[in-house]
């Protein structure tokens, strides 16, 4: 039975999974190598800033962009936007603070977009590992590059890009965490889901037989189906962003994402599709343990339509002593579900051939 293959280690590890599975038992660790490069750095910014601008495109940044808008207890005190193109705001001035995040360096979008930034005059604050980035703006004044050195698929970055990006805003005044101390490092925070983490691992690794191991049970319960993933808070809607992700990178299969309520007011119309397209769909319910009553009231409604409509959908509950937390945790948990996904559809799971092939012929490479 196909099924089989998820309790068989040797399978697992002869589809070019060693890579993926590599990084994610280093994973965890990100947060306090992060910290520690950060912890370096003096920041001298010489402005009030009324706004924020990240410059990102796909993943790391669109994730972390979107967790430092939903955890609450960021506290960003001004506007943040995120711009995937050389065409910025036409609000952006002096009084922006503009952080790029390119894991490669090599991203043509924000390279570009970091020419129109500083062409204005302003300053940027450049998160990579190097490449053209480092190259073309290394003497720049107008771009400091804050640069770390790991070998990983970029979308398996977040935790620098995370910890990067709160620990600029944070020294510029503009985010405030409980227990954060200006130009002090945010140990405890990184420390908790260092080891949150590295618990959730064992759980989750090829050694665990699929009865003990959530990730394998998700990769068998969305096998051969189209995914669509909803979250129901701000945390969830990242994690559901995070699993779309992950199953079409990793598992190359289509997903889809959104969050309720929104899906309330027009997509839900969509499920009255005929009943054979039905069929083809199973929709991945994501909510945490700061799920509202309310919600929990929507999701119940929800559940029956499905029912009432012969939709497969299937229930993930998160846990965790905080956000953050539960936002890596989920996200860690979506990373794995995909490998265990690729696997099953013996597809190479750090293969990107198409992500290639349009670079190839756009002159990217």
């Amino acid at each position: 039975m196909v099924f089989d293959r998820l309790n068989n280690e040797k399978f697992i590890y002869s589809h070019g999974t060693d890579e993926l599975i590599r990084i994610l038992d280093d994973f965890p660790r990100q947060f306090k190598k992060a910290e520690k490069i950060i912890r370096n750095i003096t920041f001298d910014f010489e402005n009030e800033y009324k706004n924020i601008l990240i410059l990102g495109v796909g993943n790391p940044a669109t994730t972390a962009y979107r967790l430092i808008e939903s955890v609450s207890s960021n506290n960003i005190r001004v506007p943040v936007s995120i711009s995937a193109s050389k065409d910025l705001p036409t609000w952006i001035s002096n009084e922006t603070l503009v952080i790029a995040i390119s894991h490669s360096g090599n991203t043509r979008e924000i390279l570009n977009a970091i020419d129109a930034v500083a062409q204005k005059g302003i300053k940027v604050y450049a998160i990579t590992t190097g490449g053209k980035l480092k190259e073309r703006f290394s003497d720049n004044e107008l771009v400091t590059i804050i640069e770390y050195s790991e070998k990983l698929l970029p979308r398996m970055s977040i935790g620098y890009a995370y910890v990067f990006l709160t620990g600029i805003l944070a020294s510029a005044d503009l985010l405030s965490v409980k227990g954060f101390q200006k130009n002090g490092p945010l140990s405890d925070t990184w420390s908790d889901i260092e080891n949150e983490l590295l618990s959730f691992t064992k759980e989750l690794l090829p050694l665990i037989k699929i009865n003990d191991n959530i990730a394998k049970k998700l990769g068998i319960i969305l096998y051969n189906n189209i995914h669509v993933v909803y979250g129901c808070n701000k945390i969830t809607a990242v994690i559901s962003y995070r699993f779309k992700t992950e199953i079409c990178a990793t598992s190359k299969m289509f997903a889809h994402f959104n969050r309720i309520p929104e899906i309330n007011h027009d997509e839900i119309e969509a499920w009255e599709m005929d009943q054979e397209l039905r069929k083809k769909f199973i929709v991945l319910l994501i909510k945490d343990s700061n799920t509202s009553e309310n919600m929990l009231r929507r999701l119940e409604i929800l559940k029956g339509i499905f029912l009432e409509k012969h939709i497969k959908y299937e229930e993930v509950d998160l846990w965790g002593d905080n956000e953050l937390v539960i936002a890596f945790k989920g996200l860690f948990l979506a990373i794995w579900t995909s490998l265990y996904l690729a696997i099953l559809y013996e597809v190479n799971p750090v293969s990107i051939d198409l992500i290639d092939n349009i670079k190839k012929r756009l002159g990217m490479t």
